[in-house]
């Protein structure tokens, strides 16, 4: 009763299953196994019938010594086909009509008892290593019986066949159903891979679920997980720049107030204490600059995928910003420019281009150092077969450690270094550059010069 209720039970089980991953493998290895056995066993007995069969070569050593044996008899001589046929490799003898020897020599009882399965030249061997007896008919009714060594019996060789055959095939089967599991397994995590590099980006809309659209149930839930975690991060994302953008607006009413304070408060303060005036006011518009920033950093963040690109000439671009630049320069820096023509168009936007290059120009004149020179150049740049405009902004300063240059473009970070904080700035600056840059589909990259000082390299794509 159990048993029935076992296999009663089996079908609701597999259908349960049958979309699980574990299902799959096994329902593939099982393919596989039977395949393995099936083959090995269709291709030993393709090589059993094959070659179960005398060898030619024995075959024709035989003939001889039956040709031989027609001459003796002709001649009569029954004692001199005695001595040769105990002469030779073969054990044999010339038998009459009633399956006696024609010689007085005697024959081994086993011999004797193995005539009643005396088989033809032609015949299909045992696959099993023996030493048949194979009769040639000879003149007046003769027969010549010869005892196969079992040294030439081909099943010898079979042990050694059928090894070579099983390596073979299940190589190949295992091979070939490895390589449509991996496959099988390959293109879904793939298809993850390429969601996670978009999310990666910053595009939330993708759906793995939906890019995936794949029947395990294992990678279905996978994919499931996957959309409910994008969902939360996009949640946490857009709450985050929310607050950050409502926080900078929020700000800016009571800095404007602080500001009007300031200045009305200014008519009634002695001359002697304008100076604390002053500061007030210098710590005032940096607060005001600092919100500028968040703005334009949350700005460019939530416009990643809606900024309209159009063609731009960036030797103009950088042009005009060394020239305008050059009022902020420290008494005994340098700034120079020079372009390596032609230069192509590049697609990018207007605004951001000058923004970039007005902050990389605007970072080196605050950290490269008091009597620095600093250069920008412009120039077609090629990289892995992909063809950039590249505008270099690179200084003659200490540079910076090579551990830190990776963090240089995230928000809020200052160095501890020769570009020290008492420079100002609060570690926006190239974080909007890179993000800008991400914006227009370009790439930034930033490196020490072996000469000495920074090199920051924006890569605007053709």
């Amino acid at each position: 009763m159990k048993m029935f209720r076992w296999f009663g039970a089996c079908p609701s089980f597999v259908g349960k299953h049958k979309n699980g991953l574990a299902f799959r493998l096994f329902s593939a290895f099982a393919v596989s196994l039977f395949l393995i056995i099936s083959l090995q066993s269709l291709a030993e007995i393709a090589l059993m019938k094959s070659m179960l069969r005398i060898p030619a070569s024995i075959q024709t050593k035989m003939l001889d010594l039956a040709d031989q044996a027609n001459v003796m008899i002709e001649d009569g001589d029954m004692d001199e086909l005695a001595d040769w046929a105990r002469a030779q490799e073969y054990y044999l003898f010339v038998l009459d009509e009633n399956k006696r020897p024609i010689t007085h020599r005697d024959m081994h009882p086993h011999f004797e008892f193995k005539l009643k399965y005396l088989r033809p030249l032609d015949t299909q061997l045992d696959n099993e290593v023996n030493r048949p007896i194979i009769g040639i008919p000879l003149k007046d009714g003769l027969t010549i019986v010869i005892q196969m060594p079992y040294q030439y019996h081909p099943a010898k060789d079979f042990p050694l066949y059928f090894g070579i055959i099983k390596f073979v095939i299940s190589g190949l089967i295992l091979g070939l159903f490895s390589w449509v599991i991996a496959h099988y397994l390959q293109q879904p995590l793939a298809k993850l891979r390429e969601v996670s590099h978009k999310l990666a980006q910053g595009d939330f809309d993708v759906k793995v679920g939906e890019e995936i659209g794949h029947s395990v149930r294992e990678f279905s839930e996978l994919a499931h997980d996957f959309d409910n975690m994008t969902h939360e991060i996009h949640s946490l994302a857009e709450k985050q720049q929310r607050l950050i953008r409502d926080v900078s607006h929020e700000l800016r009413t009571p800095l404007a107030r602080h500001n009007l304070a300031l200045h009305l408060l200014r008519k009634k303060v002695d001359s002697e204490h304008q100076h604390l005036l002053d500061r007030l006011e210098n710590e005032s518009n940096e607060m005001n600059e600092l919100v500028g920033e968040i703005l334009e950093f949350s700005r460019l963040e939530n416009a990643r995928y809606s900024t309209k690109l159009q063609a731009v000439m960036l030797e103009s671009h950088c042009s005009a910003q060394v020239a305008q630049r050059r009022i902020d320069l420290k008494p005994n820096q340098r700034l120079e420019m020079a372009a390596v023509q032609p230069i192509p168009t590049v697609i990018a936007d207007p605004r951001l281009v000058t923004r970039v290059i007005s902050n990389l120009i605007g970072n080196a004149i605050k950290y490269a150092g008091e009597a620095a020179t600093i250069q920008v150049l412009v120039m077609p740049y090629i990289e892995q077969d992909k063809k950039y405009v590249a505008v270099i902004v690179e200084d003659d300063g200490l540079g910076i450690p090579e551990h830190q240059l990776s963090e240089i473009f995230s928000p809020f970070t200052r160095l501890e270094s020769a570009r020290d904080k008492q420079s100002g700035g609060y570690g926006l600056g190239l974080a909007i550059v890179k993000e800008a840059m991400s914006v227009m589909k370009g790439k930034v990259k930033a490196e020490n010069r072996k000469e000495g000082g920074l090199r920051i390299s924006l890569l605007f794509p053709v």
